[in-house]
């Protein structure tokens, strides 16, 4: 069990910094510091249409080479558990904005911010690229 979870941990501290860089981006700098505001969403905006699928490449094949064991159904779970984490940080962009115009947040505000646009990008897109990134390193280290 513990290899398993010292595997994920690359995913988990990136899991974090998108956390991070969420609350940055659409509270922190709205608010205190309006001209960096635009270049903190354009940098957001790049990464939820273009890096998620990099990071999220490198961060399945890092988790194999890390866990060691070749199993599909494995690297199967680890993905589904990085689309669930991924999708849980794209809600976080309309509740950080939420936050930032002192609007209440509901439950059901939540639930629908789940399946935003940005939010399914950022967890398809992680799920695929970390998907392929296993199976990639996989058949690296099967030759």
């Amino acid at each position: 069990m513990q290899k398993l979870v010292k595997a994920y941990v690359p995913f988990l501290i990136y899991f974090l910094c998108a956390i991070l860089a969420y609350f940055i981006a659409f509270y922190l700098l709205p608010k205190y510091n309006v001209p960096l505001a635009f270049l903190g969403l354009l940098v957001i905006y790049l990464y939820i249409y273009l890096f998620v699928f990099f990071i999220g490449f490198f961060m399945g094949r890092a988790t194999v080479k890390r866990l060691g064991i070749h199993n599909f159904i494995l690297y199967f779970i680890y993905a589904i558990i990085s689309l669930f984490m991924m999708l849980f940080i794209g809600s976080l962009k309309d509740v950080f904005s939420h936050l930032y115009c002192k609007f209440p947040i509901t439950l059901s505000f939540f639930f629908d911010a789940l399946f935003d646009i940005d939010s399914l990008v950022v967890s398809v897109g992680t799920f695929v690229s970390f998907l392929v990134g296993e199976i990639i390193e996989h058949f690296h280290a099967n030759k």
